[in-house]
């Protein structure tokens, strides 16, 4: 398994198997994000069997599915208020892990990071989100 830190709370790597879980809870997770839609590809593990897999080892599972290339305004939000509401370590999944990161960073945006501070960390654990450059300086400006 590939886990990545962004920040304090936030971890974000690739697809899990059902057998991280107990990686994850060693590591003090304390939240899953699933960033993928249901029966993205056949290979995933359904939602409900990561969930079981992760309530049996005292962790909650979130699901904020993103379609590549379509990350929504309500899904920056909602990952931003379920991250705020965690006093724990979260670990946020997708496929690659591009989407997850992709949500952690226009979160900060929004929450006033710098967007050159944004893709130095992104990149620093193997993610250019420098065509994002402009969309987080958007997200930047947008008041809340």
């Amino acid at each position: 398994m590939k886990i990545m830190q962004l920040d304090v709370l936030t971890y974000v790597g690739p697809q899990i198997s059902l057998s991280d879980v107990t990686e994850l809870k060693r590591r003090g997770i304390k939240k899953i994000i699933v960033v993928r839609p249901e029966g993205e590809t056949d290979d995933q593990p359904t939602i409900s069997d990561i969930t079981y897999a992760a309530n049996a080892a005292g962790i909650v599972v979130h699901q904020i599915p993103v379609v590549p290339g379509h990350i929504t305004d309500e899904a920056v939000k909602e990952f931003g208020t379920f991250v705020a509401q965690t006093t724990g370590p979260i670990f946020a999944y997708c496929r690659s892990g591009i989407r997850a990161t992709s949500l952690w960073a226009l979160t900060q945006s929004k929450n006033g990071h710098s967007t050159d501070n944004i893709l130095r960390t992104a990149h620093s654990v193997g993610y250019d989100l420098s065509p994002m450059t402009s969309c987080l300086d958007a997200q930047a400006a947008i008041i809340v």
